[in-house]
């Protein structure tokens, strides 16, 4: 079992996060469709191989086995997006720091862009995730505590490792979006207490005798940045400014450093106007994460999932799919599910138990 930390990350501009794991959006969209066809297509040669017909009801006579439908995409995305929030929850509960969060999450999403959930659980996969962020954000979790939190085996935390660090490519150096957002918070932070000094001026004047608080306090935070040399309506401005300046230079910035924000900056000479395109696109991508997936939209496609896992297990052997590293079973979607059942029932009992108690007695509930 590997275990370690990796040290100093490298620069963004010459890492595998950059050459690597970041697409356009068309070709994001064509490698997930590109993964199902190969999983499809991959069954159907095995099944072939191994006997091209099965014999009909009451008949000798056989016929061509029918192949299930696959999941579907959009049931995809949703499951890996549905365990994603687990990770976010799970780390949150456990005290983790956010960078073991966000690299956990990265390699769950570069995962299945490698396999899909035909081949491996998501939910097992988010718990080996997890884990092996642990260790290489040298931030330690033993996997027996890791297995306490998701009430699971101490095995099944660790049989995908290897399986994880093969799908991610051994790229394991993730940089963090976190990371970035604390750099900028900085300069916005010392606008601010800039802006808390221009405040205490204001007060000893007659503004709040002649202006309303709003507009006292948005005169102070415009004065706060113009002392850090930042004016509001161009802090755009002077971060895609600044960004381009540092691409020339090799570093990393807020610009638009490949990926889809590359394929955007195509059409658009002037940083100013590419970077407001991409801002643009992740405030929708950002509506978009922010509505939350429930475990009713993912059963369905848990069911699906499972029967190909089941399918491939008894095709291969287990030797090449996801369920004979651990990706059959009941599959952790369905588990938590159970388990939010099993609170719920526990809640209710103690509920009647109490109501029963309170008859017995004779004493009011409350409401």
């Amino acid at each position: 079992m590997w275990r370690g930390g990796l040290g100093a990350s490298m620069d963004f501009a010459t890492s595998t996060h950059r050459r690597r794991w970041l697409y356009t959006r068309s070709k994001l969209e064509e490698e997930r469709r590109r993964l199902q066809q190969a999983v499809v297509d991959g069954l159907r040669r095995q099944r072939a191989a191994a006997d091209p017909l099965e014999p009909e009801a009451g008949s000798a006579t056989k016929r061509p086995r029918e192949d299930p439908q696959p999941v579907s995409l959009v049931g995809e995305l949703l499951m890996l997006k549905y365990s994603q929030q687990i990770i976010q929850e799970k780390c949150r509960e456990m005290r983790m720091p956010v960078k073991v969060m966000s690299t956990a999450i990265q390699y769950h999403k570069r995962f299945f862009l490698r396999h899909t959930s035909m081949e491996f659980d998501p939910g097992r996969v988010m718990i080996t995730a997890i884990f092996m962020a642990t260790k290489v954000e040298e931030r330690y979790t033993r996997a027996a505590d890791i297995a306490a939190a998701f009430d699971v085996s101490e095995d099944l935390v660790v049989k995908q490792e290897v399986a994880l660090m093969e799908g991610l490519n051994f790229d394991l150096v993730v940089h963090s979006p976190y990371r970035a957002l604390h750099g900028m918070i900085l300069v916005v932070d010392e606008a601010c207490r800039a802006a808390g000094g221009a405040l205490d001026a204001l007060m000893l004047s007659d503004a709040p005798l002649l202006y309303s608080p709003a507009q006292v306090a948005a005169a102070a935070l415009r004065s706060g940045f113009k002392a850090k040399g930042v004016r509001i309506p161009n802090f755009i401005a002077r971060l895609a400014m600044k960004a381009a300046l540092r691409a020339a230079e090799g570093e990393e910035g807020v610009g638009v450093d490949g990926g889809a924000g590359a394929e955007a900056a195509g059409a658009q000479n002037d940083p100013v106007t590419a970077l407001t395109s991409v801002l643009d696109e992740l405030d929708r991508l950002g509506s978009e994460g922010a509505r939350r997936v429930e475990v009713d939209e993912v059963k369905e496609a848990n069911a699906v999932a499972r029967q190909w896992r089941s399918l491939l297990k008894d095709t291969t052997g287990g030797a090449a799919a996801g369920a004979g590293k651990g990706g059959g079973g009941g599959g952790a979607v369905a588990d938590e599910a159970a388990r939010v059942a099993k609170r719920e029932a526990k809640k209710a009992a103690r509920a009647a138990a109490k109501a029963k108690e309170a008859e017995l007695l004779g004493m009011p509930q409350r409401q």
